[in-house]
C-alpha cells in the first residue's frame, strides 16, 4: 500500500490543508482571482464513451472545459505548468453554477505531487493541446477501484506561431480539438481509454462564479490521498475570500 495515499495520510493532508488555507485565502483576496490558475479559456464540450464502455457511458454527456496557466494571470505564455479543469454535466446549459450531480475533475501537466517543481520544464506553454494532463493523485473509480486519471489530447493544435488561445480556438473550429480520458489502475502501468472529450465551442461565462470543487463527485469518481485531502481547506477558504 502507498502510505501517501492511505487513510492516515488523508487525515494528515486535511489537517495541513486547513493550517495553510489562510495563506491561500489572503493571496486570492489580494489577487482578486484564484491563487493558482487565475484566468483561463472555457469551452463547451461533449463526452462520449471510448474503450471501457461501462465507465464511459457513466461519463457521457455535456461538459465544460477550462484551460489555464498555473501562475500567470492573462495571456502571458511564460514558463509554467498548465491546467485543465473538466466539469461533467447532465445539461448543455453553460451555467457557471454546478448542479447536484455534476462531477469536477482537475488536471495539470504534473504527473505526481513530487514532480511539481519540474513540471514547468516539461510543459509546452504555447499549446494547450500539446501536453498530457494528469489528475496527480488517486481516485476510487467505479468499476476500476483505486486508480489514476489523465487527459491526452488527440493531436496538437498546430499553427505554432499563433498565441495559444488563438491556436485552440482554430483547432476547435476545424473539429480537431479532442482529448482522450484515460484511467490506470493503481500499481499498473497501462493506461486504458474510457471517454473522448470533444471541444465544441468557446463559452462566454462568468469565471468569477465558475468554481471547480475537487469533491464534487456526481459520477461516482471519488478523490483519495493526501493531496486531495489537503485541497479541502485550501479551496474552501480561497473560494470564500475571492471577490
Amino acid at each position: 500500500m502507498n502510505l501517501f495515499d492511505s487513510k492516515p495520510a488523508e487525515l494528515a493532508g486535511a489537517a495541513l490543508g486547513w493550517m495553510i488555507s489562510p495563506v491561500f485565502a489572503l493571496t486570492s483576496a489580494l489577487r482578486h482571482a484564484r491563487t493558482f490558475h487565475p484566468s483561463g479559456e472555457v469551452y463547451a464540450a461533449e463526452v462520449t464513451p471510448a474503450g471501457d464502455a461501462a465507465l464511459g457511458a457513466t461519463l457521457r454527456g455535456p461538459a465544460l472545459v477550462r484551460f489555464s496557466s498555473a501562475l500567470w494571470k492573462g495571456p502571458q505564455e511564460r514558463i509554467d505548468a498548465l491546467g485543465c479543469a473538466l466539469r461533467l454535466r447532465r445539461t448543455a446549459d453553460p451555467s457557471p453554477v454546478a448542479d447536484a450531480d455534476d462531477q469536477d475533475l482537475l488536471f495539470a501537466t504534473i504527473r505526481r505531487p513530487w514532480t511539481t517543481a519540474l513540471a514547468p520544464l516539461t510543459t509546452d506553454v504555447h499549446d494547450f493541446l500539446g501536453n498530457d494532463y494528469y489528475a496527480v493523485s488517486p481516485f476510487d473509480v467505479p468499476g476500476v477501484g483505486r486508480g489514476y486519471l489523465r487527459l491526452r489530447p488527440t493531436a496538437p493544435s498546430g499553427a505554432p506561431h499563433e498565441p495559444r488561445a488563438q491556436r485552440l480556438r482554430a483547432a476547435v473550429a476545424r473539429g480537431d480539438a479532442g482529448m482522450q480520458l484515460e484511467v490506470r489502475r493503481a500499481w499498473h502501468r497501462r493506461w486504458v481509454p474510457v471517454a473522448l472529450v470533444t471541444l465544441r465551442a468557446p463559452v462566454d461565462i462568468d469565471q468569477d462564479r465558475l468554481r471547480f470543487w475537487p469533491f464534487r463527485t456526481g459520477r461516482g469518481i471519488v478523490p483519495r490521498g493526501a493531496v486531495h485531502a489537503l485541497r479541502r481547506g485550501v479551496y474552501t477558504l480561497s473560494q470564500w475570500a475571492r471577490p
